[in-house]
């Protein structure tokens, strides 16, 4: 494929606004509260689009599109859950969150347990989040670059990795998100511009039913379907992300900088209904090239030694975006990436700072602690884009980083929902479920590719590796309980701050009053309609 003058004009004048914003006109923070969260000044707007572009990287794009090529409108599910997903971060974790005044997710645990609990959860974050999220994102990157430019996949990795550390490294959170701002819309044009054209193309909804088997259409799929087991996407899913967008810092950390309370919740009602437009967005341009061109996209696959799902955003590029829009669409691709990049920089580098080095060096000054961000920034980009090569040996890079993200987290879901909602809860049965979770996890992911547990292969209902994991998270919570109730209470001042006081008249989510426009309740209630309503219309297609 071929850029001509004009989107080379396009990207660079992109590139250019990024950089600018994101060196020279942020301002410099002089504090460790600057650095890592923007002073918590942030206004629900910024906290809204800053927390779409820290979800929504190359892996989405990449990867949306491609099982939409494979599998259909089904794996936009993923998409709508994130709606659901965020209430328990809205009306429950939020309030303590704001309340406490903490930096990171890792520090709530050691208010709530203890700080060797919370030392444990931090390095799991470090280690998910280069191995996962940064090095997933890189190669994502680096398919659709390959596909465009045919650039050289380890070149765009290492590119992109330092540009988007550079300038993390240099303003913190503010720097990122203030250009998440300019991200998401650049993002989100680009995506219905595309989706447009590929439907004007095909013939429009009619066409599109008319050129694909119904199945392709059907968001809700039986019970026993190996990817997108409606129980499992209901559940399993919910479970799974409601750790994602309530306790991984790199989304969590945007509404830790939220001016007030309210602010942070009407940041995340406004990511909510961004939300909503995914699945047409980002997952119907994978239907469109399965329909327009399936053939294609196979024999680039088998060319480049890549699936052929991950070739479906690319070729559709290249047939569809006229001169000037297609540049349009690759710095969308951009921004999704660094947008994602950056938050996770940035978060691991909050995390790397306030769990480790400030443990170990308590009277370090601001200065220090911004230097340390800025090393732990880089080092991370660099390990991402060394590890990220061995991403592209993986069969499906969508299901994969759902799969791994699910397993892994079951334990943590126990332990905060459980730990935030029963008092009785304590260290030693946190400890006893993250040791069982660390054993189960990875039995249950390896047995969803090799099928080696007779009594879940031989099981209709869990064969679905996400019905599986729903039986993790049971496993999990009856080993927290149990310990739990073997061992001593907590301390009832570890307790006070950081639990439902049950019964009590201050509730901790109790703020003033706001007026119907400022209050984010009535804009939840209608986003969460509005998604329940298309799921129903769309439930068979």
């Amino acid at each position: 494929m071929t850029l001509h003058a004009l989107d080379w004009v396009v990207v660079g004048v992109y590139a250019a606004v990024v950089l600018t914003i994101g060196l020279y006109v942020v301002k410099k923070p002089s504090t460790g509260e600057g650095y890592f969260l923007a002073n918590r000044r942030l206004r629900w707007p910024f906290i809204g689009t800053s927390l779409f572009a820290s979800n929504i990287s190359a892996e989405h794009i990449v990867g949306l599109a491609g099982t939409g090529f494979a599998v259909g409108m089904a794996v936009g599910g993923f998409e709508w859950m994130a709606i659901y997903c965020m209430l328990p971060l809205i009306l429950l974790f939020l309030p303590f969150y704001i309340r406490t005044r903490i930096y990171t997710v890792p520090e709530f645990l050691e208010r709530r347990f203890s700080s060797a609990i919370r030392t444990m959860f931090s390095v799991v974050m470090v280690v998910l989040s280069v191995l996962t999220k940064i090095a997933v994102s890189l190669w994502a990157s680096a398919v659709v670059f390959q596909g465009v430019f045919g650039w050289d996949p380890i070149f765009s990795m290492w590119l992109v990795a330092l540009v988007t550390a550079a300038y993390t490294m240099k303003g913190g959170l503010n720097a990122v998100v203030y250009t998440d701002a300019i991200q998401t819309t650049v993002l989100l044009v680009a995506a219905v511009i595309l989706t447009s054209i590929g439907l004007s193309r095909v013939g429009g909804w009619t066409g599109l039913h008319a050129a694909l088997a119904p199945q392709f259409f059907e968001m809700v799929k039986p019970i026993t379907h190996p990817d997108f087991p409606w129980l499992g996407m209901f559940v399993g899913i919910f479970l799974a992300g409601s750790f994602y967008w309530s306790m991984d810092q790199v989304l969590v950390q945007r509404v830790f900088a939220a001016r007030d309370l309210n602010e942070g919740r009407k940041g995340a009602v406004l990511c909510a209904f961004l939300k909503v437009l995914t699945p047409f967005v980002l997952v119907l341009p994978g239907l469109i090239a399965r329909a327009l061109y399936k053939s294609e996209v196979e024999a680039t696959a088998v060319s480049h030694g890549v699936q052929a799902a991950d070739q479906a955003y690319p070729i559709l590029l290249k047939h569809l975006m006229p001169t000037g829009l297609l540049g349009l669409t690759v710095a969308g691709v951009a921004a999704a990436l660094m947008g994602h990049l950056s938050a996770t920089f940035n978060s691991i580098a909050t995390m790397f700072t306030r769990d480790f080095y400030v443990k170990l060096r308590p009277q370090a000054d601001h200065a220090h602690q911004i230097l340390a961000g800025r090393i732990a920034v880089l080092v991370v980009a660099i390990l991402g884009a060394a590890w990220a090569p061995v991403i592209g040996g993986f069969k499906s890079l969508w299901i994969y980083l759902q799969s791994v993200g699910v397993y892994l987290v079951m334990p943590f879901v126990a332990v905060f929902f459980l730990g935030v909602l029963w008092k009785r809860i304590t260290s030693q049965g946190v400890w006893a479920t993250v040791v069982v979770g660390f054993v189960v996890g990875p039995v249950m992911l390896f047995d969803s590719q090799m099928h080696f547990i007779p009594f879940i292969t031989n099981s209709p209902i869990l064969a679905p590796w996400l019905n599986a994991s729903i039986l993790e998270f049971v496993i999990c919570a009856v080993v927290l309980i149990v310990v739990s109730l073997g061992t001593p209470q907590s301390a009832p001042e570890k307790l006070a701050q950081t639990t439902v006081a049950w019964g009590s008249a201050a509730a901790p989510s109790e703020e003033p009053r706001h007026s119907l426009f400022h209050d984010y309740r009535p804009w939840l209630v209608l986003v969460v309609a509005i998604t329940t309503l298309l799921w129903f219309l769309l439930r068979n297609g």
